[in-house]
């Protein structure tokens, strides 16, 4: 049986200091050297994990930005990206304006990720507004219209993170709108609220079963710890939740493995693929 094992990062394969630590390096890299397909997917883009995932031997395409794009580490190349349609996107800027609720416009053209957003506030949102973030995206400007900014089909996300009760309106009127999903989901780190918007095509989900059907693989296993890993969970043949995981995720998980601070997916890994 050929097996694809995919893992979210944030509060899953990375610990709390946000770090693969050495041993879930050394216990990855030893499984992917026997043979197991490993991959990840995760809400951050690209420039958010590479560096961090630089140590891991990645033998497969990985799923970034809640679906948005299938990425290759090994190449560094975008495989697929879902954008939004400009007609679409203008509607999740009205709402967001009609809640008075600044938010970042995420573009993507030629390859490369553009950042716009409309309240100089927001850089201090440090989760989309960051170093790595200014120094690998094609553009990062603050724009009050941007609107002006949606053009071609190229707009493909829009995040704010925020408190829940401010956060919780915009959320039920942007999963009204067609063609659009939506992500709302607590920051681990921070203790804020997150609404990122992507095309209705781009999930977790629909993204794993194209890639499972890409790699020919005929299970599916998953780890992860937050309710954007739900819809992950929903297809896989078996899916985990660490120990720190939320306690929902952890009801509709086929078991419960050991935390984030325990290299929990890894040493799950070990115990199926190395033993013995």
């Amino acid at each position: 049986m050929k097996t694809l094992y995919v893992s979210d990062l944030d509060g899953t394969l990375f610990n709390t200091e946000k770090a693969l630590t050495p041993a879930t390096v050394q216990l990855l890299n030893e499984c992917i050297r026997r043979g197991a397909l490993f991959a990840v997917a995760t809400a951050r883009m690209p420039y958010g994990c590479d560096r961090r995932l630089e140590a891991l031997r990645l033998n497969a395409p990985s799923v970034l930005t809640n679906g948005v794009f299938l990425y290759d580490f090994e190449a560094k190349r975008y495989l697929s990206a879902e954008t939004i349609p400009d007609e679409a996107a203008h509607r999740v800027l009205d709402v967001f304006a009609r809640h008075n609720v600044k938010v970042f416009l995420y573009t993507f053209a030629d390859g490369q990720i553009s950042i716009h957003y409309n309240d100089p506030a927001l850089t201090g949102q440090t989760q989309y507004y960051s170093r790595r973030a200014l120094e690998s995206c094609a553009a990062v400007t603050m724009a009050p219209d941007l609107g002006a900014r949606i053009s071609g089909g190229s707009a493909f996300y829009f995040a704010c993170t925020g408190a829940r009760e401010a956060l919780e309106p915009v959320v039920s009127a942007v999963e009204a709108l067609d063609g659009v999903s939506c992500a709302f989901y607590l920051n681990i780190y921070n203790g804020l609220y997150c609404v990122e918007v992507f095309s209705h095509r781009a999930s977790k989900r629909n993204t794993l079963t194209r890639l499972k059907t890409m790699l020919g693989c005929d299970e599916l296993v998953v780890f992860g710890d937050n309710l954007n890993d739900l819809s992950m969970f929903e297809i896989a043949d078996r899916s985990y939740a660490v120990a720190n995981a939320l306690d929902i995720v952890k009801e509709r998980a086929t078991g419960t493995i050991g935390s984030c601070n325990e290299d929990g997916v890894a040493r799950f890994l070990k115990a199926e693929l190395l033993s013995g």
